[in-house]
């Protein structure tokens, strides 16, 4: 994965995709970086590199919300398996725009509690892309409603 298409040189912090972004972006939630921590052989992360490289290929810069950082974490090997990917990664700060957002995702889907606005965050962070976003999550519940509020909110520049 290439970093440097997903950044601009002296970006202020509050441009167009918070200077992360520059087009497409695939976001990662803590269940896709716990995939990425796991060995080689593990079927979940073949499956998630291989979509990985598929949008890779498409022209997607993949990210993670600094937050995501906080939330998955691990130790010894999957430590440092962690650490190599998120290297690789864009890594998004939360910024007071991309919280303002969230909150208005929260508030437009009626979600409330840690975990939706872990996850509103990750979606507010895709959605601070340019472009079309999506979401590598595992979670069917909150965010497929988080992302369609972000659509809205981007007058049908979708977040999926």
């Amino acid at each position: 994965m290439s970093k440097s298409r997903g950044r601009r040189a002296g970006a202020a912090a509050e441009t167009s995709a918070i200077g992360h972004f520059t087009g497409p972006a695939v976001v990662l939630d803590a269940q896709g970086m716990s995939l990425l921590a796991e060995h080689a052989h593990h079927p979940g992360q073949r499956r998630l590199l291989a979509l990985l490289k598929a949008y890779e290929q498409a022209g997607y810069v993949a990210g993670i919300s600094v937050l995501t950082i906080a939330e998955e974490r691990r130790r010894g090997d999957a430590g440092q398996r962690l650490a190599w990917w998120r290297s690789q990664l864009v890594k998004v700060p939360v910024s007071e725009r991309i919280a303002a957002e969230a909150g208005m995702l929260l508030d437009d889907t009626g979600l409330s509690g840690h975990r939706s606005v872990v996850d509103a965050v990750v979606v507010s962070t895709a959605a601070s892309a340019p472009e079309q976003a999506r979401v590598l999550s595992s979670d069917e519940s909150h965010i497929p409603a988080l992302a369609k509020a972000a659509t809205g909110r981007r007058r049908g520049v979708p977040v999926e």
